[in-house]
């Protein structure tokens, strides 16, 4: 596309005369799409920005609140509404974290009313990714029915990773199965284009029926910057389809033929996009694309289908081929409602890696269709991608002076008045260190709207096998990407490719790899180079310019050296001072333009490359250097924000040793050559670690036997709470009541064999690990190992199937052997890589060796192993028992943890699991831990104990320990006991003992709350409230309490979860306030005071 001098807008209406600062916050503006957009944006506005940025100025709009997952952060979507609701008085923000049962603070509040509800139709948004969504949907089954004073859109941003690449894809395989379970107060709406995803942002908020679910390509279209028309408003109280049809959509589209006898059926999305248009291509072809997937209406799809259809072919979204899909059995629903002939169905199941390929090769989308349809050469031979559309490539890395040339550039097509312009930037964060930048530029005219609908990657595919070589432009802005990357095989033949180096021509020449220069041979490519940083520095020298304005010239230059040669030959000195006139003003700080143009004009060069090989290459065909003969990597879509990437840093720490048996047989009879202690009682300090029990441990340790291990649940229950008991018969254990048993629990034994088979491992292999300094004894300052079996050292002491943490990922990245696996893992180590971290950690909760199974090139020997994992950490549970009541014993109260991953990968708590499989008579290593959960010093002290579930456990020894006083006739005070579970007959833990202490006069009063027993839910809060004057009495000193209440200063305990936290506190206000005379401010300080005084004490989880 030739452009004619002069035929560029300005990039605003008013020209720069100096480089200030008022200058260069114009020019962030112009590079930050979003900055003209807003939650206060005017409808009906045309705007140069992103799809994805309305629809989070629409959510802020319209929301009272919005929740922002970190799924969603990940796909970015989010930071914008942070930063509205902070300077715009926006929607109130609250972040939250992707995990199953997501949702539920949500359904909380729904339906509240307030002033900011009411102002905004009480509207919730949330944005999650796919994956986010599937772990919400089974929360959102049991949502109360929409209203006017509580309504949920849920804002989708379609895209995910492909597992073990981290690939990104935009398929909804993760989502798709179970939205088919969602009742009809919900409704799923699906977009494609940025129009389309805009246009239903606004109709979900209008919808005042439904809760809606809104899926938008993320993936690619709804990111791209580009000219478009901020939604109009509808009315907020609107239904669904009414919404729709006055926004001009329905549930479904169709394109192609009228009388096809073969049909294609297809989500809206990139692949439903392609398929559209190649169908206006084939005459027996149509492609329906579904809007509207919940709820699904079999009218309005049977009225888009042709009568002529004979076949109908469901391309679904599905984990593995040939997995059951809603889609189909939907469609399949449909046909059978319609009247007269019913066409055959076929269900084709599209794997996240099969799309992934279909909308990333036009030639493969073509055979696809020719292949299911059997539509022949008539496919293969449609043109999807015109001929007139231009397509301008942009490679670089983040932060170097040109990182936003390609928004530069760009903005200035969007200005013209007949030129359609789209950019799309895609990082690549782990073929290159720091990451890639890559940015495409479609430039066509706007009477072509066909385009539109065509997805990136089908119009300009890149990375790998599928860069089809059909650039029009290449600009790399990094030198150093030459040497690496492919970056000249996506051009096509006889195009241009600008380099912005310090290298000479001759120095290109130098640099370019063999393989480069036999592409630029091969397709006749012009290269041009500019050194733009020595250039702005000669233009601002006799300027003595800051950096920050070198910059900005460096931008300018390079905006121009993209005119100069991408115009061409049509180009000349006047016109393009004319262009940067319209630009940039006259000035650019206090450069004029005809120098900048000069300066410019002189120092772009082209690279003469030879097109045949030159005599010393065809003389010395081995002389290329090492580096010119590597092979040249590719890149690929992982990652949708990128910055730097930084590695991690040695901490100099002694480290294993792999040995033999003869090694360990040293070890042992030669203790204290090797710093190991003396196991003689007579020189074993009592004070220290006991040497022949784990010298790896800090604490002081314990080997007791397990006596009892009984579960109260049934078996039927889904929670499996179990009863501990110890033998520490004449191992010198002793514990205060309240306090917490730390267990020392031991990885699962199959897990442990199953991994050393697949790691390569021998498990009878001999490892010395070092014992760290401030673990070793005191009296001992020789440095300590202690040698095992490698079974032993996985089983008992490496936390192999724990969770790693950051700095894992960046040490592991050091024995990575593939380069995308060592940047991946350098990438998640780094702060820019925190989303990645946070979701492989609390939402896929990988363990060590699940992330190296994911990176299998990174193999550190075993030695290596055990110093990157580090060990098990012991899990504390509190003691729930009195030793002063049982004696050589101590018991625990436990529930076995247990959860399922998106991806359905069960998961368990490392020691529960193991408590859970213990068998009478099995050694248990443990520790103790101080609790604040501490008796008052007065036995008369009145004690009101707040429970629920497990949390139970230490007021058990509280009990125990006033039941064993009261034994002994030691007098007591009130004992007040209030328990919370969910059913009486699953979960009254301890329930005889209970009702014995109740009717032996120790526990004095209870309130047991079981909250799903009833319709409506009790909680322990609801009992306090109940119970508030005798509370009142107890905590608050009142004046016209009983002598005893008033001089006895209770003390209260709640011991659980955190969630009641706020509502058990609010019952103790409203106790104090109604029955004792508080005010609401002196009732909470009184509380404080209850704190200083270790009598209102929380131990919660």
């Amino acid at each position: 596309m030739a452009i004619e001098s002069g035929a560029i807008s300005p990039l605003s209406a008013s020209s720069t005369s100096t480089l200030n600062e008022k200058h260069e916050e114009a020019l962030v503006d112009k590079l930050a799409p979003h900055s003209s957009v807003s939650p206060s944006t005017p409808p009906n506005v045309s705007l140069v920005t992103s799809a994805s940025t309305i629809i989070e100025s629409l959510a802020s709009r319209h929301s009272s609140s919005v929740f922002i997952y970190d799924t969603a952060k990940q796909a970015g979507v989010g930071h914008l509404t942070k930063v509205w609701s902070s300077r715009h008085n926006a929607s109130h923000v609250v972040e939250m974290q992707s995990r199953p049962g997501s949702g539920l603070i949500i359904a909380g509040r729904l339906g509240q009313s307030s002033s900011t509800h009411a102002g905004k139709g009480g509207i919730l948004s949330a944005y999650t990714n796919p994956e986010g969504l599937a772990q919400m949907i089974p929360t959102l089954v049991s949502f109360p029915v929409p209203t006017a004073a509580g309504r949920l859109v849920v804002q989708v941003p379609g895209v995910s990773s492909i597992r073990p690449s981290l690939q990104l894809t935009p398929s909804l395989a993760t989502v798709s199965s179970s939205l088919s379970i969602l009742p009809d107060t919900f409704a799923v709406i699906l977009s494609s284009t940025p129009k389309e995803s805009v246009d239903l942002a606004s109709v979900s908020y209008a919808a005042s029926d439904k809760h809606v679910i809104h899926i938008f390509d993320q993936y690619a279209s709804a990111r791209e910057t580009r000219r478009i028309t901020y939604p109009h408003l509808l009315n907020g109280s609107d239904t669904l389809e009414k919404a729709l049809a006055t926004a001009g959509y329905s549930h479904f589209d169709y394109a192609g033929s009228a009388t096809a006898s073969i049909i294609l059926v297809a989500l809206a999305g990139p692949l439903g996009s392609a398929l559209g248009v190649l169908a206006r291509h084939l005459p027996n072809v149509g492609v329906i694309t579904v809007r509207v997937l919940r709820p699904w209406s079999p009218e309005a799809f049977n009225k888009v289908v042709p009568h002529s259809a004979k076949v109908i072919h469901v391309l679904s979204d599905s984990l593995h081929e040939g997995s059951a899909n809603a889609l189909f059995e939907d469609v399949f629903g449909a046909s059978l409602e319609r009247e007269g002939h019913a066409p055959s169905i076929h269900d084709h199941g599209i794997t996240p890696t099969t799309l992934s390929e279909l909308i990333h090769s036009p030639a493969g989308l073509k055979k696809f269709v020719s292949r299911i349809a059997g539509t022949g050469a008539g496919v293969l031979s449609a043109h999807l991608v015109p001929t007139t559309l231009k397509k301008l490539l942009f490679v670089g890395t983040p932060g170097v002076p040109l990182s936003t040339l390609p928004d530069v550039v760009a903005h200035s097509f969007m200005t013209h008045p007949s030129i359609e312009a789209r950019l799309l930037t895609d990082y690549d964060a782990f073929s290159q260190a720091g990451g890639m930048t890559v940015s495409r530029l479609f430039l066509t005219s706007r009477d072509t709207p066909e385009v539109d609908e065509l997805p990136a990657n089908i119009i300009l595919p890149f990375g790998g096998e599928k860069d089809q070589g059909t650039t029009d432009f290449v600009a790399i802005s990094d030198d150093s990407l030459v040497k690496t990357h492919h970056v000249f095989k996506a051009s096509r033949p006889h195009s241009f490719v600008l380099l912005f180096s310090k290298w000479s021509t001759e120095e290109v020449l130098a640099n370019l790899p063999t393989a480069s220069l036999e592409l630029i041979r091969e397709k006749s490519l012009c290269l041009y180079v500019l050194n733009s940083h020595a250039t702005a520095a000669e233009l601002l020298k006799p300027k003595a310019r800051e950096a920050e304005s070198r910059q900005a010239m460096e931008n300018v230059l390079a905006h121009l050296a993209f005119l100069r040669i991408y115009v061409g030959t049509s180009c000349t000195l006047q016109s393009l001072e004319k262009v940067a006139r319209g630009l940039f003003g006259e000035k650019v700080g206090s450069v004029c333009i005809p120098e900048i143009v000069a300066m410019l004009w002189e120092n772009i060069l082209q690279v003469k490359v030879s097109p045949t090989l030159t005599a010393a290459e065809e003389s010395c065909p081995g002389a290329q250097d090492v580096e010119s003969l590597k092979p040249l990597r590719s890149f690929e879509i992982n990652c949708v924000e990128l910055d730097s990437t930084r590695g991690a840093e040695n901490d100099g720490q002694q480290f294993s040793a792999m040995g033999s048996i003869q090694d360990a047989a040293k070890h042992i009879v030669f203790k204290e050559a090797f710093g190991l202690p003396s196991t003689k009682p007579s020189e074993v300090d009592t004070t220290d670690q006991h040497p022949s029990l784990r010298p790896d441990l800090e604490d002081r340790t314990f080997l007791v036997k397990c006596a009892v291990n009984r579960r109260l649940t049934p078996t039927t229950y889904d929670r499996n709470v179990f009863h501990l008991e110890f033998d520490t018969a004449g191992t010198g254990l002793k514990y205060e009541i309240g306090e917490a048993l730390g267990v020392h629990g031991w990885n699962d034994e199959a897990e442990v064999k199953d991994f050393c088979r697949w790691y390569g491992l021998d498990p009878d292999a001999i490892v010395s690990i070092p014992v760290p300094a401030s673990h070793r004894p005191t009296s001992r300052n020789v440095p300590l190992r202690h040698t095992r079996t490698v079974f032993q050292a996985l089983q008992q002491q490496i936390d192999i199937f724990g969770k790693p943490p950051k700095s894992f990922y960046s040490s592991l990245a050091e024995h990575a052997k593939t380069k995308p696996h060592q940047m991946a893992l350098r990438f998640i180590g780094a702060a820019e890589g925190a989303d990645t971290l946070k979701k492989l950690t609390e939402v896929d909760t990988v363990s060590f060796a699940e992330v190296l199974a994911m990176f299998d090139s990174a193999r550190p020997d075993f030695a290596a192993l055990c110093d990157l994992v580090g060990d098990i950490k012991p899990r504390h549970y509190s003691i729930a028992s009195a030793q002063s009541a049982v004696g050589d014993r101590v018991d625990l109260l436990v529930v076995t943890v247990d959860w399922v991953t998106p991806s359905g990968s069960p998961r368990y708590g490392q020691c529960t699991r193991y408590l859970a499989g213990l068998k009478v008579g099995q050694q248990v290593t443990v520790s103790i831990k101080p609790s604040v959960m501490k008796l008052p010093p007065d036995n008369m002290q009145p004690i009101v104990m707040a429970g629920l579930g497990t949390g139970a456990a230490p007021f058990r020894a509280f009990i125990q320990h006033r039941a064993h006083l009261a034994a002994q006739k030691v007098p007591i005070g009130p004992l007040i006991y209030y328990f919370g579970s969910r059913h009486r007959s699953q979960e009254y833990l301890y329930g005889e003992e209970l009702e014995a202490y109740i009717d032996g006069g120790i526990i004095t009063h209870a309130g047991f709350a079981f909250s799903r027993d009833q319709k409506k839910k009790i909680y322990i809060q609801h009992k306090m409230l109940e119970d508030g004057k005798m509370l009142a009495e107890m905590l608050g000193e009142l004046e016209d309490a009983s002598a005893t209440n008033r001089k006895a200063k209770g003390v209260f305990y709640l011991c659980g979860p955190t969630w009641p936290v706020p509502d058990v506190y609010e019952a103790l206000l409203g106790a104090l306030g109604e029955y004792g005379g508080y005010s609401r401010e002196a009732a909470a300080e009184h509380i404080e005071n209850l704190k200083e005084e270790e009598r209102y004490v929380l131990e919660v989880y």
